[in-house]
This record gives C-alpha cells, structure tokens and sequence, in this order.
C-alpha cells in the first residue's frame, strides 16, 4: 500500500480526475470543472478522454479528435489539464487502471475522481469497482434538476462526507471518501450537441467553446 494512501489528519494537494468520452466536450463540462475547483480548491484537474469506453459504443469520432477538442477547450485555464493516459494503452479504459496510473505518479497528493449520479448507480457494473477509493475519494455530481434520488451503495457506508460544510475533508487524506455535489449544470448534453451538428443548427454554436466549434468545421466532424 502507497504511504501516501493511509496518511490522513494533514492537508494535501488535491487533484481532480474527470473522465468522459467528450464527444464533443462542452460547456457543460467546463461549468462543471470550475465548480469542483472552486468548491474544493483542487490543485488541478486532469481531463482523461476514454479511448475504448467500457459501458458505451466506441465514438464513432476518434479518441485523438476528442483529445485534440478538450486541449483547445481548455487551454486558457491552467488548472485543467489535458491527460492522454487512456489514449496511450490498448484495450477498455477501464478507470481502475487509470487510477493506479495515477496513484504512481502522484504517491503524495490526494485524487477525487468526478462522476455523474447515473453512472455512481450503475458502479457495482464496473470494473473492479471496490477497489476504486482504494486509491481515490469519489465526487458524485447530483443534479438538482433531476427527480431521481441518488442512493449509496451499501458498500460505501460510512464513507459519506459533507463537502457542503467540510470542503476541507477530501484534502486531510488521499483516498477513501464519498461526496455528493448538487449542482444544476447548463441543460447540455453531448447526444443532443452532435444531433444539433449533424443537421448544421447555429444554436448549439452557444454551447461549445469557440475553438472547439472552429476544429469541428475544418475537420468536417459529425457529419452525416
């Protein structure tokens, strides 16, 4: 076990891991991110786009288009940063492999790894799920326009954390902890986003970044 895993009871850097196809990324994403900064000071977070995701149909877009788009949407802010690592091996992304890469490059920093209230109910699907706060906390984003109500897995009890009142708690150790973020992030959805490009709507211009729309045109993404 990484010395860093077990120290608890000090403040630590905190770093964001925030996964997705981004297919294409939008400004959903990007609310998103700077409400987990601002909300946990995280140092930074690493923006990890899936090559093969294992609970989804491979993107018909390829990984490095997706790669290429996150790097220009988030190139004016420094605490997001593009991270390659599922590009960069063969097979399913599969997150634990993800989070044991990044336990090794970062021993001494705690990590929180972002995910939507579906995808935190659908967990025990997931590969090697119980081993996932054995090397990170878990942020799960509940959207407060949303009616259904988000459970925790009986396997997570008394791990919760209130981040609400103690933001603090995520950075005293490196792993290990559970949170829910309310928050109601801009009404944009990726399906929607590439069925607005397809049949060429100006309006879904409002929901990416500027360069991000500019890389789709030159690159003739999402056409039919």
């Amino acid at each position: 076990m990484i010395a860093a895993m077990r120290r608890k009871n000090h403040k630590m850097e905190l770093i964001g891991i925030f996964g997705g196809t981004f297919n294409p990324i939008h400004n959903g994403h990007l609310v998103l991110a700077q409400t987990v900064l601002d909300t946990l000071h995280c140092t930074q977070i690493r923006v990890i786009p899936a090559a093969v995701p294992p609970h989804k149909e491979t993107p018909a877009v390829t990984a490095q288009h997706r790669a290429a788009m996150v790097k220009l949407a988030i190139q004016s802010q420094p605490k997001l940063v593009l991270d390659t690592c599922e590009l960069d091996r063969q097979g399913p992304s599969y997150t634990i492999e993800t989070l044991h890469l990044l336990r090794t490059r970062f021993p001494d920093q705690a990590l929180c790894l972002m995910m939507g209230q579906d995808s935190y109910q659908k967990l025990p699907t997931w590969h090697r799920w119980l081993e996932l706060l054995d090397y990170c906390h878990l942020l799960v984003v509940h959207r407060a326009d949303k009616e259904q109500s988000l459970t925790l897995h009986a396997e997570h009890k008394g791990k919760l954390v209130d981040i609400a009142t103690a933001p603090q708690a995520f950075s005293a150790q490196a792993n290990g902890l559970i949170s829910f973020l309310t928050q109601a992030p801009p009404d944009i959805s990726s399906t929607r986003t590439r069925e607005q490009l397809r049949q060429a709507d100006n309006a879904v211009r409002d929901q990416i970044p500027p360069a991000v729309w500019q890389y789709i045109q030159e690159n003739r993404l999402y056409k039919t």
